[in-house]
């Protein structure tokens, strides 16, 4: 059927007043646009494509309705009937490849606003994750962190930005996430297998940054967020402007810029070289017409981020407020480009996505103007899918994907850790999904291939002395992997109390770079890495079950998970040196990692001002030869959280007030060669309101963590060997200032 420039119109109503309800969001995540209702509480979208299309209603204060709708069938207005809520469990989620509600999903899939972020920010985008059960992170400092999800991280929890996977050196245990919360809409997290849909390095789960909605037709709209914080006088300036023209052409803007000194602990002493800076821009263009849309966007990002010497964490301490680059550090330049392609093709659709990324990697500690270890990496990635409704309620998708990857070394670096590679990932799957009133299945079957390439046989690498495993002559050594993987699963929503959802899923993971080839010292640690070019590709298998009841004043759900792993590897210190350096050796062995999480949520109709919230989860990962614990499992965590919704009063508009709490357990089941670490309670107050201002609605956000002062650990932070404590005490205050 040929695409017509269709509309769709309708109203929003209080289903108990039968008022209308102004500023409702009204949103199509297919076509990430929207808008929002008028005084009248009507709306109207037009150049619409004549096939299904999901809406999500949203309102402050109201429970989110998911609707699916052909707008081309309908000749008559809508009536959207909202019912007041003081929490939602249910959103739209785009990150298990079928955009729908987060509760039919049969993947577990978490989604965090970026109002949650303003609203208790950090300095590092992973820290504000890791309130979400069963994530956490893996930090160097609060520049440097990376995400954990149900123990397992690393080259295992890939990343995706605009579209597509994000390769940012991460093999390297203190390489941080390296993305920023510039110009993100949500932040959607998968947590179990999902190389199905996305390839290896998502055996673990998927981090998938999604960009700001667009702007509504025939608009301009911007805003700047200003952000300081009390315990790093860490600052951070954020900017930025989107329109979108009557006759389709979409354009945005933005940069950001923040800083910030050495961090205190809770004994109030300064860590040394815990300071950093980052610069982040971003552009792109597009334009949406009656065919479909396509996007062109550039991200910059540069991080400047400080490494402390666990030797001369002291003397590494200058005056407060110091920001300026001191040895050693990392020097991260990012460029990407990339483009997102959707063409409707009668009751089909088509995507294209292309992405070129080039990443430089300096890591900087005899001096200023010499890199210890420097790699230039460059990434052409492709992900190309075709969705068609094969029956009624059955759609498959066909995709093809891959990445072309070359990773090289400076000629000028000191030193060399990984040799000269290149990587190349291609890659087939079918999806296939069936949702019918009750019910939702899923399955999937993938191929996948890859060929790895290493390369010592530059002058500069030859002169170095480094060798790889055997010492080829011509001192290249190529590997490859492939295989196939499936997964399948189900969810059923009997009523509207009950959610029950199960999922089998496999995943793999080909060894990264450091894993198969690294041999040598890593600039700004006292490693000496070791990798195994033996090293086959991990496979895992991963059952997860859950269950929710939900009624008017109260949610429960639980989900537990078993995860079996052939061929996992891992890192562990030996006793062994070189030099003064201690040898870090990768190991693989067959694993096992099992838990869950379970989550309470009250919110009485009786006291809508009032909602709580409890969860709790726990992982454990064990060697299944023996039985003893793996490195970097995260100890049990218990969070909890009371919000109220006050009263308006004059200019001050929806003020509310939280109070957060974390509980975490003992982690004493450590790994061999680990030490076992105390656990610690972390209390967290956020304040905020929208203040009227000129006709303007200013958002003001006031959060502080770690209120107590506490001085702890945490078992996830590289400095633990080294007893260096987290952050101490830390109020941050944020103000968003529309135009």
């Amino acid at each position: 059927m040929a695409i017509q420039d269709i509309s769709l119109s309708g109203k929003v109503i209080d289903k108990n007043t039968q008022s209308p309800l102004p500023g409702v969001s009204v949103f199509i995540p297919e076509l990430n646009r929207g808008v929002v209702t008028d005084l009248d509480g009507s709306f109207s979208i037009g150049t619409l494509p004549d096939r299904n299309l999901t809406f999500q209603f949203s309102f402050i204060g109201y429970s989110t309705i998911i609707q699916v709708l052909k707008p081309g069938s309908k000749d008559r207005d809508l009536v959207i009937k909202l019912e007041e809520a003081t929490t939602n469990i249910d959103e739209v989620v785009v990150s298990g490849a079928y955009i729908m509600s987060k509760e039919s999903s049969p993947i577990s899939i978490e989604k965090v606003s970026r109002d949650a972020i303003l609203k208790m920010p950090s300095p590092s985008l992973m820290t504000s994750l890791t309130r979400t059960p069963g994530v956490n992170e893996i930090s160097l400092g609060p520049g440097i962190s990376k995400p954990v999800i149900r123990g397992l991280s690393f080259s295992r929890v890939l990343s995706v930005y605009q579209g597509a996977r994000f390769e940012n050196q991460q093999w390297g245990a203190d390489h941080g996430l390296g993305l920023s919360e510039t110009g993100i809409g949500n932040i959607e997290l998968i947590k179990g297998p999902a190389s199905i849909i996305y390839g290896s390095g998502a055996m673990a789960g998927v981090v998938n940054l999604i960009e700001d909605k667009d702007a509504a037709a025939g608009t301009v709209e911007g805003d700047v967020n200003l952000r300081g914080y009390s315990n790093s006088l860490g600052f951070r300036t954020d900017a930025g402007a989107k329109g979108a023209s009557e006759n389709g052409f979409l354009w945005s803007f933005r940069a950001a810029a923040e800083s910030h000194a050495d961090y205190l602990d809770g004994n109030g002493n300064a860590v040394g070289n815990t300071r950093f800076n980052t610069q982040n821009i971003k552009a792109g263009v597009g334009l949406r017409k009656k065919w479909g849309d396509t996007r062109l966007r550039y991200t910059y990002l540069r991080q400047n981020l400080g490494i402390i010497d666990e030797e001369n964490v002291s003397e590494l301490v200058t005056s407060r407020g110091d920001r300026k680059v001191q040895l050693p550090f990392q020097d991260v330049r990012d460029h990407f480009i990339n483009s997102e392609t959707n063409i409707n093709i009668g009751q089909d659709r088509l995507k294209a996505s292309f992405g070129y990324h080039f990443n430089f990697r300096e890591e900087v500690e005899t001096a200023e103007d010499q890199v210890d270890l420097g790699l230039r990496q460059s990434n052409f990635m492709y992900d190309i899918k075709y969705a068609k409704e094969l029956f009624p309620n059955v759609e498959a998708i066909l995709g093809v994907q891959g990445f072309y990857l070359q990773n090289v070394n400076y000629e000028s670096a000191n030193e060399f850790l990984i040799p000269d590679a290149m990587k190349d990932d291609r890659s087939v799957y079918l999806l296939l999904n069936y949702n019918k009133d009750k019910w939702v299945a899923q399955g999937g079957i993938r191929y996948d291939y890859r060929k790895v390439t290493a390369d010592a046989s530059a002058d500069h690498i030859v002169d170095y002395g480094f060798l790889l495993p055997g010492d080829p002559a011509d001192r290249t050594l190529t590997r490859t992997f492939d295989g196939v993987t499936a997964s399948a699963g189900t969810t059923f929503r009997p009523n509207s109390a009950w959610r029950f959802r199960l999922n089998v899923a496999q995943g793999f993971r080909a060894p990264d770079l450091g894993e198969l080839f690294s041999n040598g010292p890593h600039p700004g640690t006292n490693r000496f890495e070791r990798g195994s070019a033996d090293f086959v590709r991990e496979q895992n298998i991963q059952s997860d079950f859950g269950i929710r009841y939900s009624r008017s004043n109260f949610s429960i759900s639980g989900e537990v998970f078993y995860n079996h792993i052939d061929n996992y590897i891992f890192f562990a210190p030996t006793n062994s040196f070189v030099g003064d350096l201690t040898v870090w050796e990768f190991e693989q062995e067959d694993a096992r990692l099992y838990g869950g999480e379970l989550e309470l949520d009250i919110h009485p109709t009786s006291a809508k001002w009032f909602s709580a919230s409890t969860s709790y989860s726990m992982v454990i990962g064990q060697r299944r030869s023996d039985m003893s614990y793996l490195p970097y499992i995260p100890a049990f965590r218990w969070n909890q959280s009371l919000d109220f919704r006050l009263s308006n009063v004059g200019a001050l508009k929806n003020p509310y007030i939280s109070v957060l709490g974390s509980f975490i357990f003992d982690q004493n089941r450590e790994a061999p060669l680990e030490e076992p670490t105390p656990g610690y309670y972390l209390l967290g107050l956020n304040v905020g309101s929208q203040v009227m201002m000129g006709g303007k609605a200013l958002d003001i956000y006031i959060s502080g963590s770690n209120i107590l002062n506490k001085t702890y650990i945490d078992h996830l932070s590289l400095f633990r060997p080294f007893g260096v404590n987290q952050m101490g005490r830390n109020v941050a205050l944020n103000v968003r200032i529309p135009f």
